[in-house]
């Protein structure tokens, strides 16, 4: 068996057996969000890709998986006729993740739709890295302040 029906089986079998029928509650919706053959295409087999993208989608599902289990929230939200779409973003370690989830109607079925990933640039995760530092030390600085005048 070649390299690429290995990658393409081990998605598969990870996709179908492991993860669809053992959804658990993404906390963003409250609800679950069902693995179904329509996402399967379009990350897999949707046409206007090139092999190395679906490949690098297919080896990295299980980090969408952990981003859709941990969330808490969505970045973006977009209407197509009776359709919307939630993305999800996030970090881990050099790469970049975005999840979405689609629906017919706001509260319909909730389904994984597409997964993208994207190496970021050591600089470009550096400044990130930054920013957020500065972020979390304004957070504590802030709530440091409460806290003091709560305890007098």
């Amino acid at each position: 068996m070649s390299d690429l029906k290995f990658i393409i089986n081990k998605a598969r079998k990870y996709y179908f057996e492991d993860w669809r029928g053992n959804e658990e509650i993404c906390p963003a919706f409250k609800e679950k969000v069902f693995l179904t053959n329509v996402g399967w295409r379009h990350i897999a087999k949707h046409p206007r890709r090139n092999l190395v993208d679906k490949i690098i989608r297919l080896k990295k599902l299980s980090l969408a998986r952990d981003l859709l289990k941990t969330s808490t929230t969505f970045q973006t939200l977009k209407k197509k006729s009776q359709f919307y779409y939630w993305g999800f973003q996030s970090i881990k370690g050099d790469t970049r993740i975005k999840v979405v989830v689609s629906a017919k109607g706001k509260d319909g079925k909730k389904i994984l739709y597409s997964v993208m990933f994207k190496n970021i640039k050591r600089s470009e995760q550096r400044s990130i890295e930054i920013h957020n530092r500065k972020i979390i030390r304004e957070f504590k600085r802030k709530n440091y302040y409460k806290r003091k005048r709560k305890k007098k």
